[in-house]
Order: C-alpha cells, then sequence, then structure tokens
C-alpha cells in the first residue's frame, strides 16, 4: 500500500474516532429525541468511514470488498438518519412515527442487503476490477442500479433537508443562525463530494472522496457541539413560542449584549433594532430595566413611566449549560390589568367594610371558631363596648346550651360543604349576661387566603316578646269567640225552647206548624255555633257532619215513620266558612222540612235525599246541594218565586245572599238544586 493511501486511511481512522465518540457522548446526554437521531447518525457515518479506511489499509481482494460491504451500512443509512435529525431540530416530530421512520428507512436496508449479496446479482456493483500500480491495489467499481437508486434517494433526503433549515433560518432568531448554517454545510459538504466523485471529476480511478466529505462534516458537528451547543440550545417550537407568548422575553450573553428578542418585547419599546445593544443602552430608555437586570433570580414587580406606562413583573434568569455561563434570559409580564383587579379588589373590601359598619344587622368573619372581622353592631348585639373587643374570641362561647349543638353543626357544614345555610332562631348569652334571641345566617367566605365562615344575626328579643303577647293575645280572642259562640248557641237554643212551650198551647194546627218550622230554623242555626264552639277553627266548619246531624234531627222532628219514609244522605268532607254554613243550613232546613211535610200526604211511602259536593267548573271550585224527594210534586202551574210561603222566599233570600243559583225539577217529584261558589264576601 502506498504512502498516499496510507495517509487517507489515517485520516478516516481519525475521523471514524471522532465520529464514535460523538455517538458516544450523544448518548450518554440524551434527554430528547434529537441525541438519539444524532447518535445514530453518527454511528452510521462511522461505519462508513471505518469501512473505507480498512478498505484503504487492505491487501487482499476479498478483504478489501468486505470492507467496503460494511462501509454501505453508512452509505445507505446517513441520508435518511441526518434527514431525521434535521426534523427534530426543527421541531418536526409529527412526521417521525414509527410508520414514517419505517418507511424511510426501507429502501437504506434493501441497499444494504444487496451490498452484501452483491456477488449473486450485481446490482450494486456489476463488476469489480483490481489494477495494480505503484500506488498498490486499487478496485475499480463499475456502478449498478441499486447505488444509482441509493444515490438518487439519499439527494432528495438531503435537498429536503436543506429546504427544511432554510425555512428555519428565515424565520429563527440570529443566536441560532451558526447552528443552522452548520447543519447545513454537514448536508451539503457530502453531496458536493458524492458529487465530484461520480461526475469522475478529480480523473482518480477507484477513489471515493465522499468520505472525507464526511470527515468535514463531522468536524464542523463537533464544532457546533462543544462551541454552539447544537445539542442543548435550539429553536425549540420557536415559531409558536417565542412569536406569539404574551410576555416579554430578551435573551443577553455573557457580555450583556441583546441577542434575541420575542416581538411582544415592543410592549416595552424593545424591538429588533435594539438586538446587538448593550443592557446599559437599552437603560437609557428604560431605567427601571438596567435595575431589574442586576436583580439576578428574583422577580420584581415595577411600574414603567413614558412613554409605556405599564406596570410589569420582571424575573432574571441565568442560563447554563452544563454548568457553563451562557447569559441571561429578562422575562417581562404586563400586570396592569392584575394591577387595576387588585386596585377594584381593595376598593371593594373598602367598600365592604363601609357597609358592613353601616349594617343594622351584626356581622362577623369566624376562622375555625375565632371571631376575625366584627362590625360595630356585632358590638351592640354581643355587649361589647368595641368590636375589636370581640376580636380573638370564640364565637360558640356566647351561645346558649340550648343553641350550642345546632351553632357547632352549622359552622362544620359551612365549612365542609361550602354552601349557605338559610335564616335561624338561636340564643346568645351577651358579655352582661343577658339572654337574647337572635336570627342568624352562615355562609362560606375566604378571608385572607382562609376558608372562613360569614355571620349576619340580628336581635330578635324584642320580636319574640312581641310574638308571645301576640299569641297570648289571639288565644283570648279565641277562648272569647267560643264563649260567643257558646252564648249565641244557648240563646238560641232558648228561643226553641220558649217556641216549644208556646206551641202546646196553640189548639191551630196549622200555627202549631209554623212554629215547628220556627224552632227547626233555630236549631238549624244554633248547630252551626255548637260545632264553632268545640272546633279550634272558629271560622269553617266540616259541613257533611253537620248534615248528618240536621236531617236526623228534622227527621224525628217531624214524627216520619222510617217504615214508610226512607232517609238517604251522601255527602262530601267540605269546609265551609260559617258565613256561608249558616244561609246554607237554613236552606237545607227549609227543604227537608217541606219533604216530610208536603211530599208524602195520606200516610204515603217514599224516599227522601240529600246530596253534597264539591266540583271543579273553569277552573273555579265549586258545591252542589240536592235535595229531592219522589213524592207527589208540585203542582203543574205551581210557581215558587211567587209563592207566598216564607219557606220558599227563605229559599231564594239565602241563595241570593251566597250567590247560590237554583234548579226546580218537578219531572219525578220534586228536585231543588242549588250550586255556589264560595266566597269571602257573600253581599249581593
Amino acid at each position: 500500500m502506498s504512502a498516499q493511501h496510507s495517509i487517507f486511511g489515517i485520516i478516516l481512522i481519525i475521523s471514524a474516532v471522532i465520529l464514535l465518540y460523538l455517538s458516544f457522548y450523544s448518548l450518554k446526554r440524551r434527554s430528547s429525541n434529537l441525541y438519539f437521531y444524532f447518535t445514530l447518525l453518527t454511528l452510521s457515518v462511522f461505519f462508513w468511514c471505518l469501512g473505507s479506511a480498512l478498505e484503504f489499509f487492505s491487501v487482499d481482494i476479498w478483504a478489501k470488498i468486505f470492507w467496503i460491504k460494511v462501509s454501505y451500512i453508512g452509505v445507505a443509512t446517513a441520508a435518511p438518519l441526518w434527514f431525521m435529525v434535521i426534523l427534530e431540530y426543527a421541531q418536526y416530530g409529527k412526521y417521525l412515527k414509527p410508520a414514517y421512520i419505517g418507511t424511510l428507512m426501507v429502501l437504506p436496508l434493501v441497499i444494504i442487503l444487496l451490498a452484501f449479496t452483491n456477488d449473486w446479482h450485481g446490482l450494486i456493483w456489476p463488476t469489480i476490477t483490481p489494477v495494480f500500480s505503484t500506488n498498490g491495489l486499487l478496485l475499480i467499481y463499475a456502478h449498478g442500479l441499486g447505488y444509482w437508486v441509493n444515490i438518487a434517494y439519499s439527494f432528495i433526503l438531503i435537498i429536503m433537508g436543506l429546504l427544511v433549515l432554510l425555512k428555519l433560518l428565515m424565520k429563527s432568531s440570529r443566536m441560532y443562525h451558526t447552528q443552522i448554517l452548520i447543519l447545513m454545510l454537514s448536508g451539503v459538504i457530502p453531496l458536493f463530494f458524492s458529487a465530484l466523485y461520480n461526475t469522475d471529476v478529480l480523473g482518480i480511478p477507484g477513489l471515493d472522496i465522499t468520505p472525507f466529505g464526511l470527515t468535514i462534516s463531522g468536524l464542523l458537528l463537533a464544532i457546533s457541539i462543544f462551541k454552539f451547543s447544537l445539542l442543548g440550545i435550539r429553536p425549540i417550537a420557536y415559531e409558536t413560542l417565542f412569536d406569539t407568548i404574551k410576555s416579554a422575553f430578551m435573551v443577553f450573553d455573557t457580555q450583556d449584549t441583546l441577542v434575541d428578542v420575542n416581538p411582544a418585547a415592543q410592549m416595552i419599546g424593545i424591538t429588533e433594532g435594539d438586538v446587538g445593544k448593550h443592557v446599559t443602552e437599552l437603560g437609557g430608555k428604560l431605567p427601571e430595566l438596567e435595575k431589574s437586570y442586576q436583580n439576578t433570580e428574583e422577580e420584581t414587580t415595577l411600574y414603567l413611566g413614558d412613554p409605556v406606562n405599564l406596570w410589569v413583573r420582571m424575573q432574571n434568569t441565568l442560563l447554563y449549560d452544563q454548568n457553563e455561563y451562557k447569559g441571561r434570559l429578562l422575562t417581562i409580564q404586563d400586570i396592569s390589568k392584575l394591577k387595576r383587579v387588585e386596585k377594584d379588589f381593595t376598593e371593594s373590601e373598602e367598600r365592604y367594610k363601609n357597609l358592613a359598619e353601616l349594617s343594622p344587622d351584626a356581622i362577623l368573619v369566624v376562622v375555625g371558631e375565632k371571631i376575625v372581622f366584627a362590625n360595630r353592631a356585632s358590638a351592640t348585639l354581643f355587649g361589647a363596648e368595641d368590636p375589636q373587643d370581640l376580636l380573638d374570641q370564640s364565637f360558640l362561647s356566647f351561645h346558649h346550651s340550648d343553641s350550642l349543638e345546632t351553632s357547632m353543626k352549622r359552622l362544620n357544614q359551612v365549612i365542609i360543604e361550602k354552601k349557605s345555610l338559610d335564616f335561624i332562631e338561636e340564643k346568645i348569652i351577651s358579655l352582661d349576661g343577658t339572654v337574647k334571641d337572635i336570627e342568624i345566617g352562615d355562609a362560606p367566605i375566604t378571608y385572607n387566603g382562609q376558608g372562613a365562615v360569614q355571620i349576619v344575626a340580628r336581635d330578635i328579643s324584642q320580636r319574640k316578646k312581641l310574638e308571645a303577647d301576640l299569641k297570648n293575645s289571639l288565644k283570648e280572642k279565641d277562648l272569647m269567640m267560643k264563649e260567643i259562640h257558646h252564648r249565641v248557641k244557648n240563646n238560641l237554643m232558648v228561643i226553641q225552647s220558649l217556641l216549644n212551650l208556646q206551641s202546646r198551647y196553640i189548639k191551630d194546627t196549622e200555627a202549631r206548624d209554623i212554629f215547628k218550622d220556627s224552632q227547626n230554623r233555630a236549631k238549624s242555626m244554633a248547630m252551626i255555633h255548637e260545632r264553632l264552639y268545640q272546633s279550634s277553627d272558629l271560622k269553617r266548619i266540616e259541613f257533611s257532619d253537620y248534615i248528618n246531624t240536621l236531617t236526623t234531627n228534622l227527621f224525628y222532628s217531624y214524627a216520619v215513620d222510617p217504615q214508610r219514609v226512607k232517609m238517604t244522605v251522601n255527602v262530601e268532607e267540605v269546609m265551609l266558612d260559617v258565613n256561608t254554613a249558616i244561609p246554607l243550613g237554613l236552606i237545607l232546613t227549609e227543604l227537608v222540612s217541606n219533604c216530610f211535610k208536603y211530599a208524602f200526604p195520606h200516610d204515603a211511602a217514599g224516599e227522601v235525599k240529600v246530596d253534597f259536593h264539591s266540583f271543579t267548573d273553569e277552573g273555579a271550585k265549586k258545591f252542589r246541594l240536592t235535595v229531592s224527594d219522589n213524592g207527589v210534586g208540585l203542582p203543574a202551574d205551581f210557581d215558587p218565586k211567587k209563592s207566598d210561603s216564607l219557606g220558599l222566599m227563605l229559599i231564594y233570600s239565602l241563595s241570593g245572599q251566597i250567590g247560590a243559583e237554583i234548579k226546580l225539577d218537578t219531572t219525578q217529584g220534586t228536585e231543588f238544586e242549588i250550586t255556589f261558589e264560595e266566597k269571602l264576601d257573600h253581599s249581593p
């Protein structure tokens, strides 16, 4: 082997060693997919350089061919792996899913397989011609279809990667331009050397200089990694993060020179035109900026005056890479809106305190059991001279034993369930020992960052006293009303008795019947007053029971033979106002009395029916009283409205009093139907 070939081999061996080191370095620091793809790329180029170097050093033809086949592990995979690195670097990870990677690597794997089985088909090298010269043994490789397919595929991927880097270069910050240019060169240089070899421009048969281009690219990548932190600092999501974030980002280098700024920094008057200026120059426009720049790792809130007039929060963060200081990042956030909210909150809190002081109700805030806020009305309620005297005291210590357990449960419920509770009545003992009735409501709030209970209480001792007096007064009134009903009932019974005594001296039957009718009318009214006296409701009576009792009394009053006349009562349980019950009772008395007196002359047999029910008509509740008999009925030309009978006159008069409608049916005996709607005011 000639000295010239030895030099070529040594250069490639050194390149292989450097690439192997870069591979292990990247693998050791692997913290993202970029490191992983870069490791695979350097291993691929390592096999390319190693195979090419050992091909130079080999003497035998079979050894040279073996090592050139080994180099094809890198020849076939270097371009797709470089393309993967570019996609990951430029944040196109969505195209690096397993399915896409598998598609990219199908052809390279086929090429590797064809290279190792070339002896069978010759698709990579149709012929391999050994040439002996003063430089030693050389092999001239003829290029087959598989070779040119691999070249075309590699060129396409490299060109696509260069386009991605060119787009990234135009959109990224200046601080990343060096990295991107080096990546572009790492693709262009091997591409250029491969073009020289495949076009035979150099005129050196059998010498593939492409690995030397890879050696230069490897050196450039090494410089980029150790000098420009290729794998550590890159334009991560620059388009979507750096350009669109609302906070201003300003990046300074180790010399305190502005090297990058995002569009949001315009809010404080800093633009890309300020890139390259020292922080002291920027401080000329914003003195507060230079001052905050010195507060390393501190967060500062300050107001920037003219011309920006903003409240901002500044944070100064030092940037390190492997413990090596790289510069600092100044983050600036506009908090003017937050400051306005804080101001509004402070004013709102002040208004709340003023309202609380003006409130006639006691307003307290309790944390746990301790009172942490009390208004002036609270001092009055709890017997203190000043609201401050109530602070830090246990709220439960003021509670009477009757309501202590209830108050404890309510406090826990408000804290746990975070819901307001309705007002209830409790008892407290003020500082002067006075027992007071209070009405109290509880609601959850946040007080100074703590869960608390806001309590609103009012003194209702006077109201409770008035209520008690009113209840006693109502009780006395009820007793008096009962006594009145009792006396009215007694007076009506006296009248009935007097009429009964008087009727004994009357010989005329017709006149005696008139007395009996009057007795029954008095008794019907007396029965209503008796029920009111016995009832807890002094305005209403249960009318069905009254009907049953009244009809039974009338039945026996007229000495009706039960074997001859049957009495049927069908009534619904209905409560009626006394102003309705008394007229209706008199109407019922007249109707039933007429049935017993006139329906069945000469000992005729028959039936008297009384029916009373409620019903709904057009949304209104109404009542219907029906009294009927199957007796002789009324004469065909009889007009009840023109009758001079006192009983019928009472029926129509009392019906008008309660607003009732009367229907008379004489087709089968006699049937009166009284329909009405109960009203509180029965005036016509």
